[in-house]
């Protein structure tokens, strides 16, 4: 028989947005659970290239990683060419970090403070009735049948979706991810037999015979450890990261040099705007199960703090006004979609363009200083095309175009679409049901945008 159980919230996934959300209503004065598949030792357990910014944690009011969950201070970002020639050095404070125990640090505060976490519980079916979501049906750790109960249920399992893709299909929230939305990813923790110069500096590849439609990076963690992977555009049929990995990564001293390899994994990544939306009737969807992630570098442990910031707040004036549905919870999307979403929207934009191009045209726009370091920085914080699209005007860059007008033409077309792109984002719509609108006005702009670029996918 069943057990049922009663809470105001339900959160479903552990990892950065689950557990982040856990530790905002630590102190709500809510009943909130959160469960989880995985036990204490693999929470936040999804490979990933363990780098984040500083400016996360400002944001959110997250702790910064420290003691045993900090493995290195990053001081920026070195971004080489296919050749590996040019290189160009992006300054930007973040940590590289141990996700295992800083999520459990997450994970602790929460229980400490009354959050009820159930590991080892697996989430099997919703509990719908008269057409609501009415909560979720787990499998506990010894085989129990366990029933919870919500106002409000919070999918953060990732892309995968546990929650999101047994809701109706009618429903808003019920968004496939297309194949070429997303990363396929591959990576490994190793021990190398040298010192790694200048650790405080993560790199990162454009190499599209490595890694297509991505990039490929060491990420050292300390003078000895490191984070090696590459990422490549799912859907277009390209061999999988692992066997690239292992064929053309493993040649190369710097990667192959290992002395042991302590963890390898691979995972799926969604590398596009975030989804329509996050919220709908006792539903919220957050981190990559809403696609809140950078389309570019496809990080998104800052983005999955930053909504799930935005759903405790959410949370909390649901609560205090008693309306679960769509509309009670829409301030998570005016508040994500008018601001970081807007601009992971314009990004969205220049990936697609990135993706692309070939060796040659990325080298060749590096050489000639169309992305310097200042403007790599502001595009990535902006949304918007910062290249020195300004100095193209002027005869000493033209000279240098001669041999590419067509990449004059993309340019400009990609700033033109980022902006515009923003635009639609910045006026989300206030009321739900404005959105069938203002997503029509999204994909036309898309199909427009990749029409003209020539893009097939």
């Amino acid at each position: 028989m069943a057990r049922e159980l009663k809470y105001d919230v339900v959160i479903v996934g552990q990892g950065p947005a689950g557990s982040s959300l856990s530790y905002f209503l630590r102190k709500s004065g809510l009943k909130v659970a959160g469960i989880d598949w995985v036990d204490w030792d693999r929470i936040w357990g999804k490979p990933c290239g363990d780098a984040i910014g500083a400016h996360h944690f400002h944001e959110t009011g997250l702790p910064e990683p420290s003691g045993d969950s900090l493995m290195q201070k990053v001081e920026g970002i070195d971004l080489y060419s296919p050749s590996e020639e040019i290189r160009v050095r992006v300054r930007g404070e973040g940590y590289m970090i141990d996700r295992n125990k800083y999520g459990r640090s997450l994970v602790k505060a929460a229980m400490d403070s009354g959050v009820d976490i159930y590991l080892r519980t697996r989430m099997g079916a919703v509990v719908m009735e008269n057409g609501k979501l009415a909560g979720v049906k787990a499998t506990g750790p010894n085989g129990e049948t366990i029933i919870f109960r919500a106002n409000i249920v919070v999918d953060a399992t990732g892309s995968g979706g546990s929650v999101r893709r047994k809701l109706p299909e009618s429903w808003p929230v019920y968004e496939p991810l297309k194949k070429t939305d997303a990363s396929i990813a591959y990576r490994r923790i190793v021990e190398l037999d040298y010192d790694i110069e200048d650790p405080e500096y993560i790199r990162i590849y454009l190499n599209e015979e490595i890694a297509p439609g991505g990039y490929w990076w060491l990420f050292p963690k300390g003078r000895h450890i490191a984070n090696i992977g590459l990422g490549v555009q799912g859907g277009r049929g390209y061999p999988h990261p692992a066997v690239i990995y292992r064929e053309k990564l493993m040649k190369r001293p710097d990667v192959g040099s290992e002395v042991r390899v302590l963890s390898d994994a691979g995972a799926l990544v969604p590398t596009r705007r975030p989804a329509n939306t996050l919220a709908w009737d006792n539903f919220l969807g957050i981190g990559d199960n809403g696609y809140t992630v950078n389309p570019i570098h496809g990080g998104g442990m800052g983005y999955a703090m930053t909504a799930a910031k935005y759903a405790a707040e959410a949370i909390l004036e649901a609560h205090e006004t008693g309306d679960f549905t769509r509309r009670g919870l829409w301030g998570i999307n005016i508040k994500y979609m008018r601001g970081l979403g807007a601009k992971q929207a314009g990004l969205d934009i220049f990936r697609i363009f990135l993706q692309e191009l070939t060796n040659d045209e990325i080298e060749w726009g590096m050489k000639i200083g169309l992305m310097g370091a200042q403007e790599a920085y502001e595009t990535s914080v902006t949304g918007e095309l910062k290249a020195n699209l300004s100095a193209l005007d002027k005869a000493q860059i033209l000279v240098k175009m001669l041999g590419r007008p067509s990449m004059l033409l993309r340019l400009r077309l990609v700033a033109d679409y980022m902006k515009r792109v923003k635009r639609l984002y910045e006026e989300y719509p206030e009321d739900p049901e404005q959105l069938p609108k203002w997503v029509d006005s999204v994909e036309q702009l898309y199909k427009e945008y990749k029409a003209k670029l020539g893009v097939t996918w």
